[in-house]
């Protein structure tokens, strides 16, 4: 059954057409323009174009060559782009032929070893965050090289005044931690960075200064 396109997604078929009777495929084109193979058959079908007859050519690779690959640490996915064969026909002749198929966790650490696979670190980690992330306690942290990473708020205090003075610690006037604007920081003994003497009072009386400010602001700009 010829598939319908994506309601809401576009599709060009005069450049599916002119890709297709360039000699693409329709997986090819597919991929191209960001459409399934359906959509892509649907469009040729509905422009008249003849759909060309493919003949089906088995690849002449041997168990034993994909057996030899696979014990000598390449994947399933890699075998199949070399040899031209699915990794599911992979998969099933290497099972017949009582190869143990390797775990998850050892397929990953074989790669590294071997080199086939390069560990992800940094701004190239599919979870990288431009380099900025926020700790369970609120704080700010900023990357920094070599796996590490500094408090955001200590970043800005330096730059702003140079070196932290031993003892002493940076402390957030409005108590949000993640608010590492300059004017929100200063730097106190750490002996006296306590609830008990000013943080709970400094924290609720900033707060109702800039909920005032804001409320301002918000008066001004109507």
């Amino acid at each position: 059954m010829i598939g319908k396109p994506t309601r809401g997604v576009a599709v060009d078929r005069d450049l599916v057409v002119k890709l297709y009777r360039s000699g693409l495929s329709m997986l090819e084109i597919g991929r191209r323009t960001g459409h399934c193979h359906g959509v892509i058959a649907y469009h040729l079908y509905k422009s008249g174009t003849p759909i060309r007859k493919t003949r089906l050519v088995k690849p002449q690779v041997s168990t034993e060559e994909i057996i030899s690959l696979y014990n000598s640490g390449w994947s399933m996915p890699q075998i199949s782009e070399k040899v031209n064969i699915t990794s599911q026909s992979i998969f099933q002749r290497l099972v017949k032929n009582g190869i143990t198929i390797r775990k998850i966790g050892e397929a990953l650490k074989n790669g590294y070893e071997t080199g086939r696979i390069k560990k992800k670190i940094g701004e190239n980690h599919p979870s990288w965050k431009g380099g900025i992330y926020k700790t369970k306690d609120g704080y700010v942290e900023i990357a920094i090289g070599n796996n590490r990473r500094k408090p955001e708020h200590r970043i800005v205090w330096e730059k702003q005044n140079g070196n932290i003075k031993k003892g002493y610690v940076i402390h957030h006037l409005n108590g949000k931690r993640d608010d590492n604007r300059i004017e929100n920081l200063v730097a106190i003994p750490r002996k006296r960075h306590s609830p008990s003497t000013i943080i709970e009072p400094h924290q609720k009386r900033i707060r109702q200064l800039e909920s005032k400010l804001n409320r301002l602001i918000t008066i001004e700009k109507k």
